[in-house]
């Protein structure tokens, strides 16, 4: 992984954004070229149904429920971690001299929030997306303040009221708090762990909105043994193909890792599974928007 960036790191620029260094490393195996060329038609391992637009018009009305729509982002994982980590460092705390938490403090609320770290040994905050995606959004939102030594509360760009005490001001919040992680993983980099943001993530994250779900295989070996990969005009697996199943699934599990999607694993380890919240997905193409109208020529 990238070394990390951020306000208190030795490369750190002071703009309160740090690297996103939890999301999966991209293989420098794959033999497919990273350009991602080729991308025509409909990605074949989306549902061929298309697109259920009509979903995004079901997220959380907070003017017509203020407390049913705080509930609703007061469960999503990013959020929540968010809420904890706050809390967590309260009035303040040491930091690392890469703008991170202690070693102990981590090991701290990897128990306390009952992370599973897949058996890799903690050496680094930075391998625990759970903690990584909040502690990111709370520094980029200036909820959190960092030193090149101190971590401590700011005053953050929106109020970090309590759900039950605000409901309408926690969604302001909570809003805040995912554009703010979209804009920075669309904006950095896939190799300091940002997202590739190809249009074929986008439509996959609409599918994650579905009652059931996204299905994808787990690899591009399970997907191949299926017969599932198109050819190119030999008849061989179309590699262009084969790149765009895997960008848009690093994309879902980088996201994953830092609390905007949930992700599951099959019994068998076959299939992934990934959920997504209407209200993500809203603040997502809002995120692309964004960006889109900073990259127009003036």
């Amino acid at each position: 992984m990238s070394a990390q960036s951020g306000p208190g790191s030795p490369s750190g620029d002071g703009s309160g954004a740090v690297f996103f260094s939890a999301a999966p490393e991209p293989d420098t195996t794959d033999p497919v070229d990273a350009a991602g060329q080729g991308q025509t038609g409909w990605p074949w391992f989306l549902p061929q149904s298309g697109l259920r637009r009509d979903l995004l018009e079901s997220a959380a009305d907070v003017d017509q429920d203020p407390a049913g729509a705080a509930a609703v982002y007061a469960g999503i994982p990013l959020v929540h971690g968010a809420v904890r980590l706050l809390e967590h460092v309260g009035e303040g705390c040491e930091v690392t001299s890469d703008g991170a938490l202690p070693l102990a403090d981590v090991r701290a609320l990897v128990v306390s929030w009952q992370l599973d770290l897949g058996g890799q040994e903690l050496t680094s905050m930075w391998q625990v997306g759970e903690v990584v995606g909040p502690w990111n959004a709370l520094v980029s939102g200036g909820w959190l303040e960092l030193s090149s030594t101190w971590v401590g509360p700011g005053e953050g760009m929106a109020p970090a009221v309590p759900q039950a005490e605000e409901p309408a001001a926690f969604v302001r919040f909570a809003r805040a708090l995912i554009l703010l992680l979209l804009l920075d993983v669309l904006k950095q980099s896939p190799e300091d762990g940002g997202l590739f943001g190809d249009p074929d993530t986008f439509a996959a994250l609409m599918h994650t909105v579905e009652p059931e779900g996204l299905l994808l295989p787990a690899e591009i070996r399970i997907a191949l043994d299926r017969g599932l990969v198109p050819e190119d005009p030999g008849g061989d697996p179309d590699m262009d193909e084969i790149q765009r199943y895997w960008r848009a699934q690093r994309d879902l599990t980088a996201l994953a890792a830092y609390g905007l999607l949930s992700r599951e694993t099959s019994a068998d380890g076959q299939d992934t599974s990934f959920h997504g919240a209407i209200e993500v997905i809203v603040e997502a193409f809002g995120a692309q928007e964004i960006l889109s109208e900073l990259d127009e020529p003036q």
